[in-house]
């Protein structure tokens, strides 16, 4: 039995315990032994078996990454119930159990956080990207309070790339897809010495033709990528044999363009302008989105006798283009231009205990320091013009320990303590030609969070624990209408009950969790003229059921199936604003309309979600043939607390046939995703005085792709 090492909060701290990262041939070698992989996690910041974390895990590897058509940060819901990514202008907002947010801006964090190779990426609007040599994708649903370097209330997406081996590798890739969509990457590790190693990873991607048509101005719509490309390297340098000490460095440029368009029965706010077909758009100004970001960290690891330390220090940063018809429509009525830079430092460090020790342990600290801003924001070519930005500095200090209390029964208990700063600085804030003076602002605020779990073991292949946590996500200030109030932190009390199994000498394993939580403070997002103000404005309770089952029947065959069931209401939002399709937002006197949430269903909870997928390798004399295919089911969901807006439900039925020659260097695949061509919409928008606007999701596309390996 092979084992999948999956790193599901601190994957440095395993590979030198656990040896070598483990390899297809491996993999392979797993499939013709006829059981499930073991998967190794180390969301307590030890190495343990997934099975035996009581914490609720989604792990994805490169391989089945592959196989069920997930090659960017979008695409991870095909294979996580529960999990919905939606898309806010440039912004990648998750949600995991109905628990996330629409804020925008480059100072708006995140409820779901995104790391890569233990590294926060802050910005909201460098968490949608393709992926770049990983090696598995590991999502924690629920709060992570105590062990994460960030406070969140949603859960976590961690991305790990691969790591660079002691021997040679080399690995590049062509592909061509329809709507005249070319992609390339390439791969290169290996040894430089007898204690360095190091890789370099890159990859580029270039769609010629757009989903649909501007009517206005004659150019293609729905471009997601123009000349797109990044780097990634990565360098393990091990001195001796109590110390590793890893260097990443990472760049990349993305530019797409992909205007909005008019829902359908909607007016356009020139009095003229409507619905224009299916990806079409009908605007003046033509949206483009370019990002730049890049990065590097140094993770430091040091055995001191029979303890570990840990120091993980990184730099962030983006610098992003954004220019935004807001009303959809050939008019100048809201053009915005939302150029934006963000930087931030963060630095880690962990003491662990003795990992043979009975008495699990460790002890950490967390500081982060980051500042982002509009350079400025424009609004209809200088009417209104906002030059500011938020300084965040936030301190952590965390511990976690688990004993076993009673024969098999083990408790755990974690505590973690946030002090932040936060400051608005506003450089300038003119309409129509005049300053208006604004005063700086500022807030702080203190946080205690927990985690406590019970777990029992019936034997090696069963477990069933209980837990209760608690998280929040930081407060912050809206930037595009800095007049208004800053917002504060939202809190999670989560409740969790749940089973692992694994069955027939492990060729079936069945997962379930139960849950409840409770959701103070929600920071809702109100779309207006000119951007969008955040405020907290609710109480929720989301209650749901997940359940995960994976097996291998027969030697070459995989299967698997999830589903997730959640209802999430509002328990108390008495002024919730409702905005109507044209835009409506007020009475004949002024007023806004509002309307009373509660007993509504929660935005971005869907109340079923679930996954089917499979794959087949059929060995013949040319070679290897694997057919893959994965189907998610998504019945549907609110946009805003009115519950005007849906997602309508929808099946994306993603599918693949690999051929791979004798030997494995050579393979050719050819794939197809969205193979019903479904309509559904990665973000849909109420906007006051503007009108409901939307842009779906990629329509069927297909293609074929040449992998070479040496």
């Amino acid at each position: 039995m092979n084992r999948i090492i999956i790193g599901a909060s601190r994957i440095a701290l395993i590979l030198g315990m656990a040896g070598a990262t483990p390899s297809f041939a491996q993999d392979s070698q797993a499939a013709q032994e006829g059981g499930i992989e073991e998967i190794v996690v180390t969301a307590q910041k030890r190495v343990e078996r997934m099975q035996d974390v009581p914490i609720s895990i989604g792990a994805i590897s490169a391989a089945q990454a592959g196989a069920k058509g997930i090659n960017d940060t979008a695409s991870i819901q095909a294979a996580i119930p529960g999990l919905v990514i939606n898309r806010t202008a440039n912004e990648g907002n998750i949600f995991v159990r109905g628990v996330g947010t629409n804020l925008f801006g480059p100072a708006s964090e995140q409820t779901v956080a995104v790391y890569v190779d233990n590294v926060y990426y802050a910005s909201p609007e460098a968490n949608l990207f393709t992926f770049n040599n990983i090696e598995r994708i590991e999502v924690l649903k629920g709060p992570q309070g105590t062990l994460f370097g960030r406070n969140t209330t949603g859960g976590v997406v961690h991305i790990i790339t691969r790591e660079p081996s002691d021997q040679l590798r080399a690995e590049a890739s062509l592909g061509y897809a329809n709507y005249q969509a070319l992609s390339a990457s390439a791969y290169l590790g290996g040894p430089l010495s007898e204690t360095v190693s190091a890789d370099l990873a890159a990859n580029y991607a270039d769609q010629g033709k757009g989903w649909g048509r501007n009517l206005f101005t004659g150019r293609d719509n729905g471009i997601m990528a123009d000349g797109n490309y990044a780097v990634r390297s990565k360098l393990k340098f091990i001195p001796s044999d109590a110390t590793t000490i890893h260097l990443a460095l990472d760049y990349s440029h993305a530019l797409s363009r992909y205007s909005y368009q008019l829902a359908k029965g909607v007016t356009g706010a020139d009095g003229a302008s409507t619905y224009a077909g299916e990806y079409n758009a009908l605007t003046g100004l033509r949206d483009l989105e370019r990002l730049n970001t890049g990065g590097g960290s140094l993770q430091v690891e040091q055995a001191i006798g029979d303890l570990k330390l840990v120091s993980i220090t990184s730099y962030r940063w983006s610098n992003v283009r954004y220019l935004l018809d807001q009303d959809d429509t050939p008019a100048v009525i809201a053009d915005l231009s939302l150029p934006s830079k963000a930087h931030n430092w963060s630095q880690e460090v962990q003491l662990h205990g003795a990992s043979s020790a009975p008495f699990k342990w460790v002890l950490g600290g967390f500081f982060f320091d980051a500042v982002a801003a509009y350079t400025p924001a424009d609004v209809n070519y200088g009417v209104v013009l906002i030059a500011d930005r938020q300084k965040t500095r936030s301190f952590a200090g965390f511990g976690q320990a688990s004993t076993e209390i009673f024969p098999d029964t083990n408790l755990t208990g974690g505590l973690r303590y946030t002090y932040e700063r936060q400051k608005l600085i506003v450089d300038s804030f003119a309409v129509g030609g005049a300053v208006i003076p604004l005063p700086n602002d500022r807030q702080s605020f203190r946080k205690l969070t927990w985690r406590a779990a019970l777990d029992h073991h019936f034997n090696a292949d069963a477990l069933a624990y209980i837990s209760y946590n608690r998280g929040f996500k930081s407060g912050g200030f809206n930037l595009l209408a800095p007049n208004t109030a800053p917002f504060r932190p939202e809190v999670l009390d989560a409740y969790e009950a749940g089973f692992k199994t694994e069955w027939f000498d492990r060729r079936l394993r069945f997962n379930l969790a139960l849950f409840r939580y409770d959701y103070k403070d929600i920071q809702v997002t109100i779309p207006q003229l000119g951007g969008i103000v955040t405020l907290n404005a609710a109480r929720a309770r989301i209650k749901g059921l997940e359940a995960t089952i994976q097996t291998r029947p027969v030697s070459k065959l995989n299967l698997d199936a999830s589903i997730a069931l959640l209802d999430g209401k509002y328990r108390s939002y008495p002024n919730a604003l409702f905005i109507g399709p044209n835009g409506e937002s007020t009475d004949a006197s002024g007023n806004p309309l509002t309307i009373d949430a509660r007993g509504n269903r929660t935005i971005a909870t869907p109340k079923l979600t679930a996954n089917i997928g499979g794959d087949y390798g059929i060995d013949t004399s040319v070679g290897e043939f694997r057919v893959a295919m994965n189907a998610a089911y998504n019945d549907g969901y609110f946009f805003y607390a009115d519950n005007r807006l849906t997602q309508p439900s929808y099946w994306l039925v993603n599918g693949s046939i690999t051929w791979t020659l004798p030997g494995g260097r050579f393979d050719a695949q050819l794939w197809a995703k969205n193979l019903t061509d479904a309509t559904y919409y990665v973000g849909r928008s109420e906007q006051a005085g503007l009108g409901d606007a939307q842009r779906q999701a990629a329509p069927r596309t297909y293609g074929v792709t040449l992998t070479a390996r040496f």
